[in-house]
């Protein structure tokens, strides 16, 4: 069922569409920067990893995730989660899943863990889209780290494929939210604008210092700390509370997903 599940998302054509249009960001990124933009540096400022840019390939992949963490890879996590319960309600599908013998928990916890591997997928198709057009662009060798060290390429490319990882992580959350919203309404517009709409504002109160004695609570707190891994020494403790923080909103979307749609009346 699983593997049926992970069929449906990857052959439909608007998931391949956003795949594809997710993949183009760091191309579009690094085209942009190469050609149209200066290489002077910008004193320190702007978004992580955008300073050193030109100066390794490597920072094109980490640059494109930097770019959709904070809004594209959202939207399109919960576009997938939020349609996998109430986009088959709405179309009349889910009925005939339930005539089978397949149980309302296994198939809330298979359309949820599907959207979770979307989410991996998508992280990881940016950080591989990142790569081959940051080598078709820039140069690349060792990598100078925000510490100022060097480390060797192929270091480089296993602490990319852990950042790629930390943002599939950060999207668990996202489709938690989505999915729970989604054993409510039979709108899978609604539920997407409520998963994107709590990860937005998230966003906006975590930055605000007044709302500090909550910040670590906001779902979105710990999405950047996979950036700690290009600092010297490599700093894990971030990541880590960005794994229980995930795991915890995970437990709350099962839960409120479980006890919902177990006994909610599909045939209404």
């Amino acid at each position: 069922m699983f593997a049926e599940e992970l069929r449906l998302i990857f052959r439909r054509p608007r998931n391949i569409v956003i795949l594809t249009l997710l993949g183009l960001v760091p191309a579009l990124l690094g085209f942009l920067v190469k050609y149209f933009g200066g290489h002077g540096g910008n004193g320190g400022q702007g978004p992580p990893f955008f300073q050193q840019l030109t100066q390794n390939s490597l920072f094109l992949s980490l640059v494109g995730l930097v770019t959709i963490e904070t809004f594209l890879l959202p939207m399109a996590v919960a576009f997938v989660a939020g349609d996998s319960i109430a986009g088959e309600a709405q179309s009349g599908a889910l009925r005939y899943l339930l005539v089978a013998p397949i149980s309302r928990t296994r198939l809330a916890l298979t359309k949820m863990a599907a959207s979770i591997v979307f989410g991996f997928v998508a992280s990881f198709v940016v950080m591989g889209s990142g790569w081959l057009f940051g080598l078709l662009l820039f140069p690349h060798g060792a990598v100078v780290t925000l510490s100022g060290t060097v480390i060797s390429e192929g270091h480089a490319f296993i602490l990319s494929v852990q950042a790629a990882l930390a943002v599939g992580i950060a999207m668990v959350s996202v489709v938690a939210i989505s999915t729970y919203a989604s054993t409510y309404t039979e709108s899978p517009i609604a539920a997407v604008a409520i998963g994107l709409g709590v990860a937005i504002v998230s966003e906006i109160l975590d930055p605000i210092p007044q709302l500090q004695a909550i910040a670590t609570l906001l779902p979105s707190h710990y999405w950047q700390a996979f950036i700690d891994l290009f600092r010297t020494p490599t700093n894990y403790s971030q990541l880590i509370k960005e794994v229980i923080s995930q795991l915890s909103w995970l437990l709350i979307g099962v839960v409120g997903s479980l006890l919902n749609f177990r006994s909610k009346d599909i045939l209404t």
